[in-house]
Formats: structure tokens, C-alpha cells, sequence
């Protein structure tokens, strides 16, 4: 299972999958740019040096949950320790005019939803993935009134965005050092005497 980098990496990986696509739908200058921002860059936006520069469509983690369907079904005593999570996205479009934004967030939903399972390839390497490993990109439900409480924590005004769940990000669990062996060594006993 993944390292203790694969958040950082599902997010590299969903920003690579829209920046690729965007670039073979709308072939030349003026499209769209993917980035992974924090609230820093929302208030940043456009300036010299700024992470989202229009126009754009930023992918921006808001959340983390422990998935908990997951963590019941895998948890053993004696196999390696892993953390299921979910990460809730909110997907936010960036330009000068209402119909280009609408227009972005249209074509990531669009990305997101056609190629919404994250496996091999297109998993950033950064991961640690094995092989076996899927991350599944969905629609999620959050109602107005939680997407409004997300706004209200930020300093940025509020924006229409897709919101998005990436699940289950397994992260496992430190690998431990092998152990030395402990032999014990009884000396000086007979069969059938014990020990003062």
C-alpha cells in the first residue's frame, strides 16, 4: 500500500489527468491551467508570483475523513497498520468572465467523471502505490450549507465549485525493524527435578 506521501500524490495525480486532458481539448494558447492550491493561493489569485493565474480550475483538499467502511474491514491484530482516508475536494474555476469558468468546471467534470479511477500510470509515482492500488474520484454530496460554512472558514469570497471525493487513500502503517531473536537457555536442570 502507499506511503506516508500518497495524499500529496492523489492530489498531483488528479491535477495531471485534468492538465492533460485540457491540453487535448482545447489544443493551443488560453486554456485552462490544473493546480493543487491552499486558502493562501485563493487570496493571492492573479497577482505576480501567484499559484492560480486565469484562467485556471484549482483543486483544493478541504478535508480529510478516516473512510470508515474500510478501516472495520481491513483491521486485523496482527497484519501491518493502515489508514483509510477520504479526501473532499472542492474543484473552483478562475478567469475573467462567468461563462469561461462555467465552462472549465464543465470540462473537469467531465475529465473527472469519464476517468474517475486513479490506477497505475495514472497514479503520481511519488505514491509509493503497489501495483493493486486504486484511488476512486467521485461526486460528493455536500449540502449548500456546508459548502457556505467551507466559505465562511476562508477568506476568499464564495466561488460555484464541484465538489469531489477521492477515496480510499490506504496509507500504511511504519515498517517496523525486524526484531532480534530471543532464545532462552535453561541451564543446569535434569529432567524430572525443578528448579529451587
Amino acid at each position: 500500500m502507499a506511503g506516508y506521501r500518497a495524499l500529496a500524490a492523489v492530489g498531483r495525480s488528479i491535477v495531471d489527468l485534468l492538465n492533460r486532458r485540457f491540453a487535448e481539448a482545447l489544443p493551443g494558447p488560453g486554456r485552462p491551467t490544473a493546480v493543487l492550491a491552499t486558502t493562501r493561493d485563493f487570496d493571492e489569485v492573479s497577482s505576480p508570483g501567484a499559484v492560480i493565474q486565469f484562467p485556471a480550475v484549482s483543486v483544493y483538499c478541504y478535508r480529510l475523513s478516516i473512510d470508515r467502511e474500510t478501516r472495520s474491514a481491513t483491521a486485523t491484530a496482527d497484519g501491518p497498520a493502515r489508514l483509510p482516508l477520504r479526501m473532499h475536494l472542492l474543484v473552483a474555476a478562475w478567469d475573467t468572465f462567468a461563462e469561461s469558468e462555467l465552462e472549465w468546471l464543465g470540462l473537469a467534470g467531465q475529465v473527472l467523471e469519464s476517468e474517475g479511477l486513479l490506477a497505475g500510470p495514472l497514479l503520481h509515482p511519488s505514491g509509493d502505490w503497489d501495483p493493486s492500488d486504486l484511488v476512486s474520484v467521485v461526486p460528493d454530496d455536500v449540502a449548500l450549507e456546508s459548502m457556505s460554512e467551507a466559505f465562511q472558514a476562508l477568506t476568499t469570497d464564495y466561488r460555484v465549485c464541484l465538489p469531489y471525493l477521492a477515496r480510499v487513500i490506504r496509507i500504511d502503517g511504519r515498517r517496523s525493524e525486524s526484531a532480534e531473536r530471543v532464545t532462552t537457555v535453561a541451564a543446569g536442570l535434569r529432567p524430572g527435578r525443578v528448579a529451587p
